[in-house]
């Protein structure tokens, strides 16, 4: 044997070595990776698809209270934690240590009082004065028409009427010149002087006939004509606002006098009120701020007033996610504060601007607790799932199991059942709906119930030369 023989036998013993190790390294590899590999069996079932958030408990109706007046306190009615209902009283000021406009406001309320009631004691003579005084404003009205249309041309005779004063004219006329020539015939003083007097009763008597045949014909001129006008419009607002007084007391007091003096009852008893403080709705004493014998003073504080009936949580919500969010849907809540219990919530209210906080846009959405009990208080803080989609009866698959690969997600199959081998993996493209933390939806893919996927397959590298359904190349031939 030469020497060149004993390197190509040399070289093909290494060669052998090397393959013989490479097939026994990658069966022992496939061994331990096979040995861990962790399946999940397919199944049908339900999933809620939520969206995490945080936020703070708060009553629906919160109010703190103050003082509205200086005093000593003189009693508190109430302790923490009472249940209250609107309009009880919680606390009282001794009434000598109440300022001096407190006394004139008793005063005020004495007076108001007594006028609102003289209003109504009083409606039936003033309801009669009304009505006669819308009785008197038609007469006038009427009368002023009357003369108005009375001195329009054509208006102010009958043929009658003119005729008569047309032969008063004549006979008037007459007697002056009859006056005229015994006057002019007239001797002596007291003749004449006589004379004179009946000549001027008669030039009278002629100017007055000549003056109405005149006056009938003609009209009023322009000036009566303006102070007719005038007359009318008088009567008629006169008309206008007698109406309207007797429309306001016919049934009773006038409504603007009722107003008025019972604002300023409410005025006054206001001002008496601010001596107390009351509850503005029904709640529990959340806070007392005040004792007997403290000396207060405008807005000292006093109270806070909690409705615990109703108890709503305010989370922010990303811009991406809000559209996802409507009033209605569902909402799971946890509190750190309570251990071992979950509440359900719904959603009532979504904010229809968003808040631009440190360059992240957020929608406030108002949280309603369903089934709150006395250990949900104000200012616990819950972390909240809102449930934006529920399914059922659906395939689930782990997310876990899902890997994406060349832009597509995928599971891997195991062929082999619950003890999964890389030999019998097969990759299976598939599509996916709603999502939990744990589980997706199955819209699309080659995949059954009861089928078991891989939850955690190897990285691809090691899939670089397989098949779906195949192991990798070196493997086959020592199966």
């Amino acid at each position: 044997m030469n020497k060149r023989t004993i390197i190509i036998i040399v070289v093909i013993a290494l060669v052998l070595a090397g393959a013989t190790f490479g097939v026994v390294s990658a069966r022992q590899k496939s061994q331990a990776s096979s040995r861990d590999l962790l399946t999940s069996q397919v199944a049908k079932g339900e999933l809620s698809a939520v969206i995490d958030e945080t936020g703070t408990v708060h009553a629906d109706q919160s109010a703190s209270l103050y003082w509205e007046t200086t005093g000593i306190v003189n009693t508190v009615e109430v302790s923490l934690g009472d249940q209250v209902k609107t309009d009880q009283i919680l606390a009282s000021l001794s009434e000598s240590s109440l300022p001096q406009n407190y006394y004139m406001s008793q005063q005020e309320l004495i007076t108001a009082t007594r006028a609102l009631e003289e209003l109504f004691e009083n409606a039936v003579v003033v309801a009669a004065n009304a009505q006669s005084e819308l009785a008197m404003a038609r007469d006038a009205l009427d009368d002023a028409e009357y003369r108005w249309l009375l001195n329009q041309p054509g208006n102010r005779y009958s043929p009658e009427e003119l005729k008569s004063a047309k032969a008063k004219l004549v006979i008037a006329e007459k007697q002056l010149e009859s006056k005229q020539r015994r006057f002019d015939n007239a001797s002596g003083k007291v003749n004449k002087a006589h004379a004179q007097i009946l000549l001027t009763d008669a030039i009278n008597q002629y100017q007055y006939a000549v003056w109405y045949v005149n006056w009938l014909q003609e009209g009023a001129d322009e000036i009566e004509m303006g102070i007719l006008d005038a007359n009318v419009s008088v009567a008629l607002a006169r008309l206008d606002a007698a109406e309207r007084q007797y429309d306001k007391v016919k049934d009773g007091p006038d409504p603007d006098d009722v107003t008025m003096a019972e604002a300023r009852i409410s005025a006054a008893q206001a001002s008496l009120d601010t001596a107390f403080i009351t509850a503005p709705f029904e709640g529990v004493i959340t806070a007392i701020e005040v004792l007997p014998g403290d000396l207060v003073a405008p807005n000292s504080p006093a109270f806070r007033i909690d409705n615990l009936e109703n108890l709503l949580v305010d989370v922010g919500v990303s811009e991406v996610d809000i559209n996802q969010i409507s009033a209605g849907q569902p909402v799971i809540l946890a509190f750190d504060a309570i251990l071992g219990k979950e509440y359900q919530g719904e959603v009532v209210e979504v904010s229809p601007v968003g808040v631009q906080q440190q360059g992240l846009v957020s929608f406030e959405v108002t949280i309603q607790v369903v089934d709150a009990d006395e250990e949900v208080r104000p200012g616990l803080t819950a972390a909240v799932q809102i449930v934006v989609r529920h399914v059922e009866d659906v395939l689930l698959i782990p997310n876990r199991a899902v890997r994406w690969i060349d832009g597509e997600q995928v599971v891997y199959v195991s062929t082999a059942g619950e003890n999964a081998a890389l030999e019998g993996l097969v990759k299976v493209p598939i599509v996916l709906g709603a999502s939990s933390d744990e589980y997706s939806e199955l819209l699309d893919g080659d995949l059954k119930e009861g089928d078991f996927v891989v939850l955690n397959p190897p990285s691809a590298s090691i899939f670089d030369n397989m098949q779906a359904g195949r192991p990798p190349e070196g493997m086959q031939s020592f199966r």
